[in-house]
């Protein structure tokens, strides 16, 4: 193997596919990258074996082969090269990385014990990567951290309706759904990707320039993007809950006022929450009074002015599950629609539909 390349170019490429990388007790040859040469062309590969990205880019090739280096190693040695190409050869086991004036020996590990990358070969739909990425950052943080429930620790991608895609996450305590427009895309099942998988996929949507190609099979989902980015991931296999039926139909309680207003009053209440993070909202037809009561510093109450339809009542939440999803909403007002003691609660914008998220009370 022997090829030259622009610097720059290599290192973006291994900085996009390098993060997948990851470090594994019985199988070393994960937390390198592939590198491969053929035809003037240099394709680099990393997976963790739930995800697996490449980049094939244009090279001047002299002799074509295959090495495989550790990721982090590689990617630190071209970054402080200052150079504007860069020169990598093979020779017995090791990859020697030059430059003008530079000169860097980095050993490899066996190329052969490098896993596959699958290929999703049926035919794909171009979608609006912004779109789709925003989809995924807007559901995603609701998942479940357990492994118990795998489909509970993924993303839910549904088609509701045409020219739209739907992405839900839960962790039976709290959903959230996020809804994106996706002109012409349709997905006939829906998928469920691995949560820290479908992270990953917003994060290259976010550093590519143009829109990808979006496949999907019974297995596996990838993006091919038109600079020769391909990034593939496992689905989880299994059901998601009928959320539908969680969601209430009919409230006791709507109160509407400024995001903001909330979310400085949680900035308070932060400080005196106790072990269970419980903060209690008090609801009355011109407030939301909102306090946390900590036995080893304290209480404090803090009112917001509002527009309330409906009930009073007195519920207690997770603050964090409270305050999560309020950085993703657009709109400077928000919705609190409650079901009644026990009952979840429903958080909307005023103007945005395309957003809803749910969060079941604390038991006192």
């Amino acid at each position: 193997m022997h090829v030259t390349i622009d610097r720059e170019q290599l290192l973006d490429r291994l900085e996009l596919v390098g993060k997948v990388s990851t470090k594994h007790v019985t199988l070393p040859v994960l937390q390198c990258v592939l590198l491969q040469t053929k035809n003037n062309t240099l394709t680099i590969k990393a997976t963790n074996l739930e995800i697996g990205i490449e980049s094939t880019l244009e090279a001047k090739s002299e002799e074509d082969g295959v090495i495989a280096v550790p990721a982090s190693t590689l990617t630190q040695t071209v970054h402080y090269m200052s150079q504007k190409e860069v020169t990598l050869r093979a020779e017995e086991g090791v990859l020697v990385v030059e430059g003008n004036g530079s000169e860097t020996n980095i050993k490899s590990i066996p190329h052969e014990e490098f896993p596959k990358i699958p290929r999703v070969e049926n035919e794909g739909q171009k979608i609006n990567k912004s779109l789709f990425a925003l989809g995924i950052k807007t559901a995603s943080f609701a998942a479940s951290q357990s492994s118990i429930k795998p489909e509970l620790g993924s993303v839910y991608i549904l088609q509701k309706k045409e020219h739209s895609l739907t992405f839900v996450s839960t962790d039976s305590f709290r959903l959230m759904e996020k809804t994106v427009p996706q002109q012409g895309v349709t997905l006939s099942d829906p998928i469920l990707i691995p949560q820290k998988n479908a992270v990953e996929l917003a994060r290259v949507c976010d550093v590519r320039e143009n829109d990808p190609q979006f496949y999907v099979n019974e297995n596996q989902c990838a993006l091919l993007f038109p600079d020769g980015v391909y990034i593939t991931s496992r689905l989880t296999s299994g059901s998601f809950p009928d959320y539908e039926q969680i969601i209430p139909k009919e409230y006791s309680t709507h109160s509407t006022l400024l995001k903001n207003d909330l979310v400085h009053s949680f900035k308070k209440t932060n400080i005196f929450l106790n072990k269970f993070l419980q903060v209690t909202l008090h609801v009355t037809s011109d407030s939301v009074t909102v306090s946390a009561n900590s036995g080893e510093v304290g209480t404090t109450t803090e009112s917001v002015r509002a527009q309330t339809e409906g009930e009073d009542l007195t519920l207690s939440f997770n603050q964090r599950y409270v305050s999560e999803p309020l950085s993703h909403i657009s709109d400077e007002s928000i919705v609190m629609h409650f079901a009644g003691i026990g009952r979840p609660l429903v958080i909307q914008g005023v103007n945005d539909s395309s957003l809803r998220y749910l969060v079941m009370p604390m038991n006192k």
